[in-house]
């Protein structure tokens, strides 16, 4: 439902279906300006958000190709900050999950802008020139700070908004929803996403109104700005991860409910529901685990790892396919390397696993295992001391079959990895997954509506997690909220976030928990030391 309140207004950019939406507009945000160029994404941005807003007397542009409003243009070809894009809207935040492209090094001898052009981060630019929004909020894959791209595209990013009059950090801010309390937004999937946060040196303790006043501000100094601390890390609070329980742990982002939707009037088993030959692996598999705990007399909860830890390859046991993996291990050794290198040492524990399994696999699996394809032959146990594979969450991986304990889901990705559940041996519903992505339960509806799960599945994957996009958006605006203060619709946001989460006491301490400890890098320190980033 669109806020009556309204206190702020964003543009949501290469919005997919709606990720930034769903959490911005649940602070009070209004919607100004959005675009997505895949027809299938828009279709359903369209049904979830364009059209409910469009009955509630709210319109606004929904652009196809952004090109089409933010043309590609040499810098030098612009018109003055001030008189470009003048039909654009203002807007307070610009929010966007931008595809990650390398930027070129010969560009940003140029210009600013020129450092980017030819990428689609070159429309954001040039919009944070002409609009210069209070807040920047961007969001891409942890790829983004990986060695291709640092040099040429993350810190080319920080630095132009630097020169536009941003305060930004130029150390990477790292957030996933698994660390996230569930009682402020987080759910149970390890999702590490790359988070660029900056805010305009306007809207610290100031309220100017228009984008000319802030680009104005842009080329002036302010002594009490000189000392402002970028924001450079999440502060996570006390919640260990391992503590989820995807069945049962409730999530305050729906009123107590938890991810797993059995028992849901719209749950539809046989549309999700595996196939026989993947039944018959699961099954073979099972078998193999729970004849380990018998023979080894094991028993539920005692801390002892069933299976190692290293990916289990019983192709082994086929004279052939070992005689080719042989040969390719040999031909990956580092010429002259005393060392055998990493897949002759995979190979060697494999017929080692082997000999030492050779009861069980006989007992349970060693018959079936070389009819089926060759990543069922592989199996990734990342479970500890669960008992059998009911326990636990299952993906179907090029690499192999990987299984863990039913707490926190991987990243789910835009192909087909969706994790299975064991006990149920069904995979998540489009819906589930919509949850583990923090989407309101209509947004799901309306994808299973209108269209076939592996769409929705592509969809959801590429998305912005919903309750990390308040969760950050929260402690980013507290940091500078300390130090100088905030400007009026800011504030309004902030102290939004603050009441959405305030009530109830099922989840103690959740106020508190913003202000525990600060994690950076896996590390946890002291609130308030911002020497190192997330």
């Amino acid at each position: 439902m669109l806020s009556q309140r309204a206190g702020f207004t964003f543009i949501d950019l290469f919005a997919g279906i709606g990720g930034f939406h769903a959490g911005l507009a649940a602070l009070g945000g209004r919607c100004v300006y959005a675009s997505e160029i895949d027809p299938d994404a828009r279709g359903i941005y369209e049904r979830a958000w364009i059209v409910p807003e469009a009955a509630a007397g709210h319109t606004y542009r929904f652009a196809g190709d952004i090109n089409d409003d933010v043309a590609l243009l040499p810098e030098q070809d612009l018109p003055e900050a001030n008189d470009d894009l003048p039909n654009f809207p203002e807007h307070d935040v610009l929010a966007a999950g931008f595809p990650c492209q390398a930027f070129s090094k010969s560009g940003h001898q140029q210009g600013i802008l020129d450092a980017s052009r030819g990428t689609l981060f070159y429309n954001i630019l040039r919009i944070v020139r002409a609009k210069r929004p209070k807040v920047v909020f961007l969001e891409n894959v942890k790829n983004l700070i990986g060695p291709r791209h640092r040099k040429t595209t993350f810190e080319t990013i920080v630095t132009a908004l630097d020169e536009l009059g941003y305060i930004v950090s130029h150390a990477p801010t790292v957030i996933s929803p698994h660390r996230i309390h569930p009682g402020l937004g987080g759910t149970p999937q390890m999702r590490e996403r790359i988070y660029i946060m900056a805010i305009h040196r306007s809207a610290l303790g100031r309220n100017l109104a228009s984008s000319a006043e802030r680009i104005a501000e842009t080329s002036q100094e302010r002594a009490v700005l000189r000392d402002i601390v970028p924001f450079s890390a999440f502060r996570y609070g006390t919640w260990d991860p391992n503590d989820w329980r995807i069945r049962t742990t409730p999530l305050a982002l729906y009123d107590g409910k938890a991810i797993v939707t059995d028992g849901d009037e719209h749950l539809d088993a046989s549309r999700h529901a595996l196939g026989a030959q993947e039944e018959r692996v699961l099954d073979a598999w099972d078998r193999f685990v729970r004849e380990v705990v018998k023979n080894r007399e094991l028993e539920a909860g005692d801390g002892v790892r069933r299976l190692p830890g290293h990916p289990i390859w019983l192709g082994v046991l086929d004279p052939e396919w070992l005689e080719s993996e042989r040969a390719d291990a040999e031909a990956r050794r580092p010429v002259d390397s005393v060392e055998n290198g990493w897949k002759h040492d995979f190979l060697d524990r494999n017929i080692k696993f082997v000999g030492e399994y050779r009861e069980e696999l006989n007992a349970t699996i060693n018959d079936v295992v070389l009819s089926f394809q060759r990543s069922r032959q592989k199996f990734e146990w990342q479970a500890q001391d669960a008992s059998s594979l009911d326990e636990c969450l299952i993906q179907f991986r090029p690499s192999g079959i990987r299984v863990k304990k039913a707490t926190y889901t991987p990243a789910l990705v835009a192909i087909n990895q969706t994790p299975i559940l064991g006990k149920e041996r069904r995979r998540l519903t489009a819906r589930e997954a919509a949850r583990l992505q923090g989407f309101p339960d209509r947004v799901a509806q309306v994808m299973i509506e209108c269209q076939p799960d592996a769409a929705s599945y592509k969809q959801i994957g590429n998305a912005v997690h919903v309750g990390a996009v308040g969760f950050a958006l929260a402690q980013f605006l507290e940091h500078f909220e300390e130090q100088t203060g905030l400007d009026r619709s800011l504030q309004e946001a902030l102290d939004a976030w603050r009441r959405r989460w305030s009530a109830g006491d099922e989840c103690s301490g959740r106020a508190r928990a913003m202000r525990g400890v600060e994690v950076t890098d896996g590390d946890t320190m002291p609130n308030g030391d911002t020497s190192r980033a997330a």
